[in-house]
């Protein structure tokens, strides 16, 4: 067994290695399939960088994480996110602790565009921060809940982690989106019902219930913002578009309403969006292909079979293996950014859920709540560090004040990973997955 990981641990630790050492994921990854095939000494040919580099990026779905990307930063200059903010304010501004639940209702909604818990983060923190701390709210608990809510954006559909997942383990980007719309929605209420607890408990302040003609108002002003998620998961569950269609769908529609209905948004600004996009989703794209590498190495070590034929010595419940994979993916989510937590992590485990009849769909909802967990705990923390920096306060109150967020969401994660059909029961009704 351990003669069997060896070549995989070697491959992984030089990967780490140079991840720590500050060098860029996609280099990190090259350089340690690199440094393995010339340490195996001709076993592996050498061509097999070249070819699989290309082979990782061979998929015409991988298309849709630019587009996406472009979508969420389009809705933030036209004037779209600042609509949803105040849509949200009106409903439910009123509650005590009124700003942190515009921030949770706000991201429920703009995840239904971004599909990246980064781009909600500095969307939505951008605008509420501030608001916050003008109201007087701690900074570091202002920071918090914003990091907690933009964790719904890559579960909420469309999903670009999702759209990562299904490519590679060759699953369906559809069934995925609606197999994280009720997981999606349960997180926002569950993180309601925290910031609610906490507010109470601090005297946080609220503001004056809306009338219904403000709420009517923000309503109307928001509602081309709102049919952007129905448009893009309803055209991929009738069959009309594939997700990558819906992704440019997506781009078109958000330019059109910034540009001639909202009017806030300038050609000048769409040119400046587009390249900001596409820096961001290409760092994404270049580390998938950098993958197709890795993961052809990973997969002819054959340790996915090596780690069946070892649990299922030790296990036939697959219960306990859901233990096994959550444990896994959060320990993995606390050092490894989810787009490289799924092309490294999830082919390994792919023979092993098949071995224990794992619903694959159901796992990849499992996955990206594990690894939305990961972005709200150090050390990685990717969302905490962005909304701590906005808000300027000092990172460790951040993390602290994100605590009780964390452990309701890992109360979630045990509850969708042993009621399967809180995320597999859309799927099955609407497309019979």
């Amino acid at each position: 067994m351990l003669q069997q990981l060896l070549p995989f641990c070697v491959l992984m630790g030089a990967f780490l290695a140079l991840l720590a050492l500050g060098v860029p994921v996609f280099f990190a990854m090259g350089l340690a399939s690199l440094s393995f095939i010339l340490a195996m000494g001709g076993q592996v040919p050498f061509n097999v960088l070249a070819s699989t580099l290309i082979q990782g990026m061979d998929s015409f779905a991988f298309l849709a994480i630019p587009f996406f990307f472009l979508a969420g930063e389009l809705m933030n200059t036209g004037g779209i996110t600042r609509r949803l903010l105040a849509f949200a304010a009106a409903l439910v501004g009123h509650i005590r602790g009124g700003l942190s639940h515009v921030a949770i209702v706000a991201s429920m909604v703009f995840s239904g565009v971004s599909g990246s818990a980064v781009a909600d983060a500095s969307a939505i923190g951008g605008a509420l921060i501030p608001a916050m701390k003008a109201q007087r709210y701690p900074p570091e608990y202002a920071a918090a809940v914003v990091a907690a809510a933009s964790t719904m954006g890559p579960v909420i559909p469309p999903s670009i982690a999702f759209v990562v997942y299904a490519l590679v383990t060759e699953t369906s980007v559809g069934e995925l989106f609606l197999a994280g719309a009720l997981p999606g929605l349960l997180m926002g209420a569950w993180l309601l019902v925290t910031a609610s607890w906490i507010a109470r408990r601090r005297g946080f302040p609220f503001s004056p219930r809306a009338t219904m003609a403000r709420v009517w108002s923000t309503l109307r002003d928001a509602l081309f913002a709102l049919m952007m998620p129905v448009i893009i998961l309803g055209g991929i569950v009738a069959g009309v578009v594939t997700p990558t269609e819906a992704g440019v769908i997506a781009v078109v529609y958000a330019a059109c309403v910034g540009l001639f209905v909202y009017r806030e948004m300038r050609l000048a600004d769409l040119w400046r969006v587009t390249r900001e996009s596409t820096i961001s989703s290409g760092l994404i794209l270049l580390m998938v292909a950098a993958s197709g590498t890795f993961s052809w190495l990973v997969a002819n070590m054959a340790i996915g079979e090596t780690l069946v034929q070892f649990f299922t010595s030790l296990t036939d419940s697959r219960w306990v293996m859901l233990v096994v994979i959550n444990v896994f993916f959060l320990v993995w989510g606390l050092a490894l950014e989810p787009p490289v937590a799924l092309v490294t992590m999830v082919p390994l485990l792919v023979p092993l859920a098949n071995a224990y009849q794992i619903d694959l769909i159901h796992l990849g909802v499992v996955v990206v709540l594990n690894l939305m967990i990961g972005q709200l705990t150090p050390p990685s923390g990717v969302v905490t560090f962005l909304t701590a920096q906005i808000a300027n306060a000092p990172l460790g109150a951040v993390f602290r004040e994100a605590t009780p967020f964390t452990l309701a969401l890992i109360v979630l994660l045990l509850l969708v990973t042993y009621v399967p059909a809180i995320a597999l029961w859309l799927p099955g009704l609407l497309m019979g997955g």
